[in-house]
């Protein structure tokens, strides 16, 4: 995970003095997750294909195609990164995170309104044995279909407000259920040290997303960095609040109380496409931007979408790993 440390000029970036809260190098676990169900044959595990909700899957794949942010995230997680042939829906900026070689692997951008002969085709070459696959929006039946002719195909849920049930999902597919819950018990306990060393809830946490068509905007809040705020149970100003991944309105007899994008510390998501940083630095020279309260303390941190915006336990992690870091914390001067 990169972080931009913003300047007290705020119409430049500190490119100079990176921080990093993980290195995507140490991102994945360094030896894989025992297989818990060793040897050959099938079983059975859950799929959200409303035309196959039950697949026969390797009890020990071999050979997995990970499409989805999700499942490669999960196979990160549990040291598949080897097995891994292939992936799809990874955000552009994946390698802030994630390791080169597993984020350099053939994408075939799996989409709701993908090919079906392009996509079977370009699967087929890669002999998978295991194919887990987001339920995109929008989907064509015949891709999945497609898909499950070539390989046992699982489809699962990738919608951010249900990323711990996903996890559990994939890792069943991979064969490594219990292994999976273990990855959502490592993150709850992150939660908890991380609010215990840096007690949140005494900060007013401010997140905003920097992008080239809103500009600056409070954060939606069923994205992870999100989640994880909530998880630590990190003060929101008022016009933040949330429960649940839901914004909760502030109550009539609150008013707000200065800019809704101000709080104690902000963290500002940035990325995603290649103006974005150009982006950032025109939107951090706004007058409206420089008169916020945490802007002139340097209390301030750019972090990156591809992790704030993730879909799986790594990125978990790194957001955790992000806001212990930083919360109480003062930008560098770059």
């Amino acid at each position: 995970m990169v972080e931009h440390p913003v300047t007290t000029t705020p119409t430049r970036m500190a490119g100079e003095e990176l921080q990093r809260s993980a290195e995507p190098e140490e991102s994945c676990a360094p030896a894989p997750a025992p297989a818990e169900f060793p040897g050959n044959g099938v079983r059975e595990v859950a799929s959200v294909d409303p035309a196959e909700e039950r697949v026969e899957v390797p009890r020990s794949p071999e050979r997995i195609l990970a499409l989805g942010a999700g499942a490669v995230d999960v196979a990160c997680a549990l040291g598949l990164q080897d097995l891994v042939v292939g992936t799809s829906g990874l955000p552009r900026d994946a390698d802030v995170f994630l390791p080169a070689p597993l984020v350099g692997l053939p994408d075939l951008a799996i989409t709701g309104d993908s090919g079906v002969d392009d996509a079977a085709t370009a699967a087929r070459e890669l002999r998978p044995d295991l194919i887990v696959v987001a339920d995109v929006v929008d989907p064509d039946p015949a891709v999945a279909r497609a898909l499950s002719e070539i390989a046992p195909t699982v489809v699962y849920d990738p919608d951010p407000l249900r990323w711990t049930d996903a996890t559990e999902a994939i890792a069943d597919a991979y064969g490594r259920p219990s292994a999976g819950g273990d990855l959502l018990l490592d993150v709850i306990d992150r939660a908890r040290s991380t609010a215990d060393a840096t007690t949140p809830s005494d900060t007013w946490v401010s997140l905003v997303s920097v992008t080239d068509a809103d500009g600056i905007v409070v954060q939606q809040p069923d994205t992870l960095g999100s989640l994880m705020l909530e998880a630590v149970g990190a003060g929101r100003p008022p016009a933040q609040r949330t429960r649940d991944g839901q914004r909760i309105e502030p109550a009539p007899q609150s008013p707000p109380v200065g800019d809704e994008l101000d709080g104690d510390v902000i963290f500002a998501v940035v990325g995603g496409d290649d103006g974005s940083e150009q982006s950032a630095r025109e939107a951090f020279a706004t007058d409206r931007w420089t008169e916020l309260d945490a802007v002139g303390a340097r209390r301030m941190f750019v972090v990156d979408r591809a992790v704030w915006e993730g879909a799986g336990p790594v990125a978990a992690r790194a957001v955790l790993d992000d806001i212990r870091g930083s919360i109480n914390g003062i930008a560098p001067d770059g």
